[in-house]
């Protein structure tokens, strides 16, 4: 934070606006999100107005609203449909003749790249581990919703429609994969419609090997008594037999007995979870098969 002629200067905020050209876009003032504890609303009842510049190297130059192309939107900046040259820095100033307060925010405009339904520099980045459970989702879509509905999400693996296998689950506007495989990696474009004009986000996600001493297990189980819907309350004796192969293609396997403790996630009332430590397990002494 600097005071700069009179007025406190809290540089550049941390958010980045990023779009495509032709789709539209809201750039808000963050000074309403993050720096002051009021609306604007609260703001204008008390005197205070809200002015907007656009940064063109070291001058603030006013910005004059076109309302075909862009409008003011209470305390937000809407492009209807940005261009390139529309990339840059935009500042929000609030002021009366005792106070003043200012915000840049940067946004950043860039077209497809050739062959493609994104471009690799505004894309957004997501990363998981082989085996784990990610849920990836559209970014930044806020602004286009409704009271009324959500928006209809599509989504594209490199820019082509995809089949998904049965462990990966759309949910609205999100992606559940419920177990990462390496060929999960790759780049996932979500698109929607928004008066008229079709809005796309790109997130790439990295998949990683994870531990050198991750351990998946396959497991089965007899268990005693019948395990109902509820697990909150359930504690049972279970006998299981793990199958355990590490990096490697090491295997392993282990009998035994094991007390369950309540599970909150979620499961069927066909199975039972066990609440064990298989690497620990493994390194008191199970031999190698």
């Amino acid at each position: 934070m600097d005071w700069v002629d009179g007025c406190i200067d809290w540089s550049v905020d941390l958010k980045t606006y990023m779009a495509l050209a032709g789709e539209p876009v809201r750039v808000k003032c963050a000074l309403f999100y993050s720096y002051i504890r009021t609306n604007y609303s609260m703001a204008q009842s008390t005197g205070l107005r809200l002015m907007w510049y656009k940064n063109k190297g070291d001058l603030e130059e006013p910005i004059i609203f076109s309302e075909v192309r862009m409008s003011k939107d209470e305390d937000s900046i809407w492009f209807h449909s940005v261009d390139l040259q529309d990339s840059g820095f935009y500042t929000c100033v609030l002021r009366n003749s005792t106070y003043c307060m200012k915000v840049s925010m940067s946004l950043t405009v860039a077209e497809n790249e050739s062959g493609l339904c994104y471009n690799s520099k505004i894309r957004y980045l997501e990363k998981s581990e082989v085996t784990k459970r990610k849920t990836i989702s559209c970014p930044d879509i806020e602004d286009y919703k409704t009271d009324s509905q959500e928006p209809d999400v599509v989504w594209y693996k490199e820019c082509k429609p995809k089949m998904w296998r049965n462990v990966v689950i759309q949910k609205g506007n999100t992606l559940l994969i419920q177990e990462v495989q390496e060929e999960d990696g790759g780049n996932y474009t979500c698109e929607l419609k928004f008066e008229g004009k079709l809005i796309r986000r790109t997130v790439e996600l990295k998949v990683t090997e994870g531990s050198p001493n991750q351990i998946s297990v396959t497991n089965q189980f007899q268990t005693r008594g019948n395990l109902g819907p509820d697990l909150e309350n359930f504690t049972e004796d279970c006998s299981y037999f793990l199958f355990c192969t590490k990096p490697g293609n090491s295997n392993y396997k282990m009998k035994g007995r094991h007390k369950l403790t309540p599970y909150s996630g979620e499961s069927s009332d066909s199975s039972c979870i066990l609440n064990t430590n298989v690497e620990e397990k493994l390194s008191e002494g199970i031999k190698n098969e």
